[in-house]
């Protein structure tokens, strides 16, 4: 008898025969155990052949074969000394004949003995395929109750979605998180907050103010410009602007049996009931002042910008005219091309008023849209919640997409999974996938909106890639289960299809979930992050339901398959004719052969593209290819810019975009006025503390884009002016005087500089009352996004000398944009850098073999590069969005090195080609196919006009394309170059076969 060799690891005992035939020989090696049971058994390696020689080349390669196979049996493959070699050709009578070849220097080869990761890579390996093809017998037990347990599952989460929270606030949304700009926004509603103070003779009277039901403020405003950016300060202009905007306070709307008109969303003056249109009466006098040439030669009246002077009083109008043409010292104003009209706000909150206030604007936008259709000036509308409404309506224009999107892969795996041969056609059991995903996708937003987690306008995205991706795993299990053998019980086939796809697809989706979660962690930008949460519990969510509910789909299926799988019903409606019943019985006999031929597409990976890619003709284009991609992907690389503007997160067809570009052009070019708060205010009354003060102010006046001293609005200039009235006023003593304060404040020229100034009640008369203040001066000339950013860290670098005043700056342009432009490029390099890191860690759990993790992470660097450099070739830049973007594409390139790796390295063929042929005729298609699925999923995105989405389907149409090129073609190449097995000398092959003398 055959001596016992070393007992079988229970994890491998699926290999319970493998058969190796050749021309000459029929090599086997078989397991007592039982696999489904899982008993440990005894191996032996038994060779039989109608004629042997051992000299044979052919012979010695399958001996080859046979000891790489049993050297991943053993943890020790080295101990193994000898194969037990049968002369008879019954392998039924192994008890005789039987001789011993030593193969010692077989397993001391490079090729016998592939270097791993010692231990705990193999530990990991071999307890994935053990627990999942446990698992799968499991899921085959119970298929129906592991479906009723997870449509249980699904009712239960679906109410969470009701606790959807959208998140529209552009601070929370894009601002990082460590931005000054974040700190300067809240201590800014910090000064808002404080008391305005008591200046009054009798404060002990105080009244005490009644809480007042919460009320809805807001600024409507019209940006007005020709059509042609010709000047607008023409009196005829003028006058008609005016009563345009007096015609426009009569627009009526009629909603819910209601009229609706302005008097019920302005802001009424003290006890006024109807509103007045005081805001914009400056149109009537520039009017009369523009009407001549006298007016503007008045001595009392200087038309300087941005602060007029009327009677040596100051107006600033740097917020009503811009595109200004001035000349002389004084800047005096010759022209303006954009002007402003505006109205506040300001309503009690109802819901009736809420519900009918964005209606009534868009009345209000038509009213404008006919005045320009009758005059060559356009009104463009803009309001301090337009930003939200544009962030809102790319939301509500994404999501419904993706219902046409479902059923676009429905049809798709219906088809893709479609087969003349009723047992390997599997339509509704892929169907059935995608029902999965969308099961998915209702868990995770109903747990993840319960919790808590806001939705925005970056995560709208998310719905697309899950059930992009999400049946990636279902075509995995698909072609996993058509390896099986159709002999087995349904049990035995869901224990291998789980055993040799579930390592598979969890590792992808461990990765994918280690990758969105990094990106929470790292992503600096708020919203970004927040998809990267969401996406993530979606990839894990898909992952369970993948590997419960359509696991047990696919048992059902399996049950019945010789009558068509879960389309039964379909091909009993089809059934032959009675004619054809003879063919039918015909073709049982050959039922065998059937049972093990490949489906077409398998088959063609396996005969035609993976011999096809590895002809030597095919390599040298193939690499020449490569390299032109890796030239492309540099140069998009090295040319990729920071680019962050506000019109990247709003609507291509908004008509904020006409704001924006305005905005670019002039307003944020020709009058910036950041206001300047002081939280710890001097004491004023000490010469030398108000010289410290004036210093700050003349600095911030002397900046390379500073209007200077005539563009300035501090008060407490104005305030000495007014003192100057009365000599009899010591500073020592009087400055402070509450009456004096009083009455500056109540004066009409000074009543603007009251909201800026806050009072500390609790200070005694005559002593320092202010406890904080603010102060304005302007810049012009800031007409690229890198001057703001530059003067912008001037300012701050200016006020943090001068930290006794405890100072910050607010009401800069676009404030939630500005900071990133600083942090994007090493954030990005960041979390780019720890995403592919993490991601390389990850696979050495589940690729022991050292050589894949190596090419594995070679083809993320490979495909993180290319989808860096193309975006930029595509016209995307470095931004908050295509970050984010670009951490996703890591996650999603791993599902292609993944997939084609694993199974190279499980791969038992002899040399590196065999192995390419074994790995592409098994994981080829499938991979095809979710690459495939996923472009599907992408067609209808670029119908939705905004950057959000254009830069996130811009990245999965690259990380597809060039994934597929790597798994398909690059990666199998350099695999079987690679592969120590293709690498022996000659000289010790050779001493190889002549061992045996």
């Amino acid at each position: 008898m055959i001596p016992p060799m070393y007992r079988l690891d229970p994890v491998e005992s699926r290999f319970e025969t493998a058969v190796y035939p050749s021309d000459r020989t029929n090599f086997v090696i078989s397991s007592s155990c039982s696999p489904p049971r899982f008993r440990a058994g005894i191996l032996s390696a038994v060779v039989t052949a109608h004629s042997f020689n051992r000299r044979s080349p052919p012979l010695a390669r399958e001996l080859t074969r046979i000891g790489k196979t049993v050297s991943d049996f053993f943890a020790r493959p080295q101990a193994l000394t000898s194969l037990f070699v049968s002369h008879v050709s019954d392998s039924s009578t192994l008890s005789t004949g039987v001789s011993r070849i030593p193969i010692d220097p077989l397993f001391r080869l490079p090729h016998m003995a592939p270097p791993r990761l010692d231990g705990l890579g193999r530990k990991f390996e071999d307890l994935f395929a053990a627990g999942f093809h446990n698992y799968g017998c499991f899921v085959a037990r119970h298929p129906g109750k592991i479906i009723i347990i997870s449509l249980i599952f699904t009712v239960l989460c679906a109410p969470g979605i009701a606790y959807i929270r959208i998140n529209l606030d552009l601070f929370k949304l894009f601002v990082p998180h460590d931005a000054p700009v974040k700190t300067e926004f809240l201590r800014e509603q910090e000064f808002g907050r404080m008391p305005a103070g008591d200046l009054t003779l009798n404060v002990s009277a105080k009244s005490v103010a009644k809480r007042s039901a919460p009320r809805h403020t807001d600024i409507i405003r019209y940006y007005i410009v020709h059509k042609d950016y010709k000047n607008l300060l023409v009196s005829d202009t003028l006058g008609m602007l005016y009563n345009y905007t007096v015609e426009m306070m009569n627009v009526t709307m009629e909603l819910n049996g209601r009229t609706w008109t302005m008097e019920d969303f302005c802001r009424k003056e003290g006890d006024d009931k109807k509103c007045n249109n005081n805001l914009n009466v400056w149109l009537k006098h520039a009017d009369l002042l523009f009407r001549d040439g006298e007016g503007r030669t008045n001595p009392n009246i200087q038309l300087s910008y941005p602060v007029m002077y009327l009677f040596n009083r100051p107006k600033d109008i740097g917020n009503v005219i811009y595109g200004v043409n001035v000349t002389g010292e004084k800047h005096e104003i010759i022209g303006a091309r954009v002007l402003t009209i505006h109205w506040f706000i300001n309503f009690e909150k109802t819901p009736e008023a809420e519900l009918a206030y964005f209606p009534y604007r868009l009345e209000l936008n038509k009213f404008w849209e006919r005045k320009s259709a009758e005059k060559e000036i356009n009104w463009i509308p803009h309001n301090d919640k337009a930003m939200d409404d544009e962030l809102q309506l790319i939301i509500l224009n994404s999501v419904p997409f993706a219902i046409p999107v479902s059923l676009q892969l429905m049809l798709f795996v219906i088809f893709s999974n479609w087969s003349t041969d009723k047992r390997k056609s599997k339509p509704m059991e892929a169907y059935l996938g995608v029902i999965s995903v969308i099961l998915s996708l209702i868990c995770t937003f109903g747990m993840t909106f319960f919790c808590g987690l806001p939705f925005n306008p970056v995560s709208s995205t998310m719905p697309f890639l899950i059930l992009a991706v999400g049946v990636d795993d279902a075509f995995l299990l698909l072609g996993a289960w058509r390896t099986t053998n159709p002999k087995d019980s349904v049990e035995q086939r869901m224990g291998h299809t789980m055993g040799d796809a579930g390592a598979s697809i969890t590792v992808t989706s461990l990765t994918n979930f280690g990758c969105f979660a990094l990106g929470y962690f790292l992503c600096s930008t708020p919203a970004v992050g927040d998809f990267c949460m969401l996406t993530a519990i979606g990839v894990m969510m898909d992952y369970v339901f993948q590997v419960t509910f359509f696991s047990a789909c696919m048992v059902y299926g399996g049950m019945k398959e010789e009558t068509g799988g879960l389309m039964t019903c379909y091909y009993q409606k089809c059934k032959k004719s009675n004619d054809d019943v003879e063919d039918e019985a015909r073709s049982s006999s050959i039922q065998e052969e059937i049972d093990n031929t490949p489906t077409m597409m398998h088959s063609f990976f396996e005969h035609q593209w993976a011999p096809f890619i590895q002809r030597k003709e095919v390599i040298v284009a193939s690499w020449a290819l490569f390299l032109a991609y890796v030239f492309l992907s540099i140069y998009g690389c090295s040319t990729i810019m920071v680019d962050i503007s506000p019109k990247k997160y709003i609507r291509d067809n908004s008509p904020i975009q006409t704001f924006v570009h305005l905005a670019d052009k002039y307003i944020w070019a020709d009058n910036v006025m950041p206001t300047f708060h002081v939280m710890n205010p001097p004491d004023l009354r000490d010469a030398g503390q108000r010289a410290r003060l004036n210093e700050l102010v003349f600095r911030l006046e002397h900046t390379d884009y500073s209007i200077g001293r005539v563009s300035t609005n501090l008060w407490v200039w104005q305030y000495q002016q007014y003192l100057n009235d009365f000599p009899e006023v010591d500073y020592d003593s009087g400055f402070y005087s509450r009456k004096l304060l009083n009455n500056f404040f109540n004066q009409i020229d000074y009543q603007q500089y009251r909201s800026k100034v806050k009072i500390n009640d609790s200070v005694p008369d005559g002593e320092p009352c202010v406890s904080a203040f603010s102060f304005q001066t302007s810049f012009y000339g800031l007409d690229s996004w890198d001057k703001r950013q530059g003067e912008l860290f001037h300012w701050r670098k200016i006020i943090s000398e001068y930290p006794e005043f405890d100072l910050f700056l607010s009401g800069i342009f676009s404030p939630f944009l500005i900071d990133q432009r600083k942090s994007i490029a090493p954030s990005s390099m960041q979390s780019i850098g720890s995403a592919i890191a993490v991601m390389a860690f990850i696979s050495t759990f589940f690729l022991p073999d050292k050589q894949s993790v190596f090419v594995m992470t070679w083809s993320l660097l490979s495909i993180s590069c290319g989808v860096c450099g193309f975006l930029s070739i595509w016209g995307s830049d470095l931004d908050s969005v295509s970050m984010g973007c670009i951490v996703m594409a890591i996650g999603l390139a791993v599902d292609f090195s993944i997939h084609i790796c694993y199974r190279y390295h499980r791969s038992e063929e002899p040399t590196g080609q065999r192995k390419v042929i074994d790995t592409l005729a098994v994981v080829g298609y499938p991979v095809l196919q979710a690459g495939l699925s996923t472009l599907i999923a992408m067609v209808t995105l670029p119908l939705i006009k905004a950057y959000l989405v254009r830069v996130f389907f811009q990245t999965v149409v690259l990380v597809n394309v060039i994934g597929l090129l790597h798994a398909l073609v690059w990666l199998p190449q350099i695999l079987s170059a690679l592969d120590p097995i293709d690498r022996v000398p000659l000289r010790i092959k050779k001493q190889m076969l002549d061992g045996g003398h």
